[in-house]
C-alpha cells in the first residue's frame, strides 16, 4: 500500500511537470487501471507520452530528477498492479475530494481509465463479446461514466444522477471483475502476472460534476483540473 507521503509526492510531481493535457494524481490512478485490465499488455514506452501531455517529456534538468520522477511513476503502477494480485484484492481506486462540497470526485479517475482503453480500444470488444455478463458490464458502464463526464450522454437526468452518486462504489467493483477476467478466473494464471506488471488500497480523496478539461467554475480561466481541481 502506497503511504501518503509517496501519494502526495506523485501528485506534486504530476502537478508541476504535466501540461494541459498530461494527468494528475487521480487521473493518472484510473489511467493504471484501465492498462492494468486491458486485454492486451501495453508497454511503459508507449503509455508514458500520455502521462506527460502533448508536450512531450518536461525537461527535468538532470538524469537524477529524470530518474526520481520515472521512479515516482512506476512505483504508482506497480502499486496498483500489485493490489490486483490475489489471494487477496486489495484494490481501491484514488478519487479526489472536493472540500467546498464535500463530494468524491470519480470523474477525473474515469478519464484516465478510458485514456488507457483508447490505447488498444478494440481489444476491449473480446470482454464485450465474452460471454462473462459481469466482465461485459463493466465495460459498458466505465464507456456510460465517461460519457456522464463527457456530457454526452442521452440517459435520463435522473438515471445520470443516480449513477454519479454510485459511481465511487461501482468503480472498484468494475475495476475487479475487468482484472478477474482479463488474467483468469484461476489463482495460478493471476499470479503469473504478478513478475511482468508494475499495492494501492488507497483512500477516496473527489470536483465538481464536470468534464476534465472544462473550465474551472472559479472563474479564472483555467481547466478545472489544473485550477481548483489540483487543490
Amino acid at each position: 500500500m502506497p503511504s501518503d507521503d509517496r501519494l502526495s509526492t506523485l501528485d506534486n510531481l504530476l502537478l508541476a511537470v504535466t501540461d494541459e493535457d498530461g494527468m494528475l494524481l487521480s487521473e493518472f490512478d484510473g489511467f493504471c487501471a484501465g492498462l492494468l485490465v486491458c486485454p492486451e499488455m501495453i508497454p511503459p514506452s508507449e503509455w508514458l507520452p500520455e502521462v506527460w501531455g502533448s508536450g512531450g517529456m518536461p525537461e527535468f534538468g538532470s538524469e537524477e530528477a529524470l530518474q526520481n520522477a520515472l521512479d515516482l511513476i512506476m512505483a504508482h503502477y506497480n502499486d496498483v498492479a500489485q493490489s490486483l494480485i490475489p489471494p487477496e484484492f486489495e484494490y481501491g481506486p484514488v478519487f479526489d475530494h472536493d472540500t467546498r462540497t464535500d463530494e468524491t470526485v470519480w470523474e477525473m479517475w474515469v478519464s484516465g481509465f478510458e485514456r488507457a482503453m483508447r490505447l488498444r480500444s478494440g481489444v476491449w470488444e473480446q470482454i464485450v463479446e465474452s460471454g462473462d455478463e459481469e466482465a461485459a458490464a463493466s465495460v459498458n458502464m466505465m464507456l456510460t461514466l465517461h460519457g456522464i463526464v463527457e456530457g454526452d450522454s442521452d440517459l435520463p437526468a435522473s438515471t445520470i444522477s443516480e449513477l454519479q452518486d454510485k459511481a465511487p462504489d461501482l468503480i472498484t467493483d468494475m475495476v475487479i471483475a475487468l482484472n478477474r477476467w482479463t488474467k483468469g478466473s484461476n489463482p495460478a494464471d493471476l499470479l503469473s502476472w504478478e513478475s511482468s506488471q508494475f499495492q494501492s488500497s488507497a483512500p477516496y480523496r473527489s470536483a465538481n460534476k464536470m468534464g476534465r478539461n472544462d473550465p474551472c467554475p472559479c472563474g479564472s480561466g483555467r481547466k478545472y483540473k489544473r485550477c481548483c481541481g489540483a487543490n
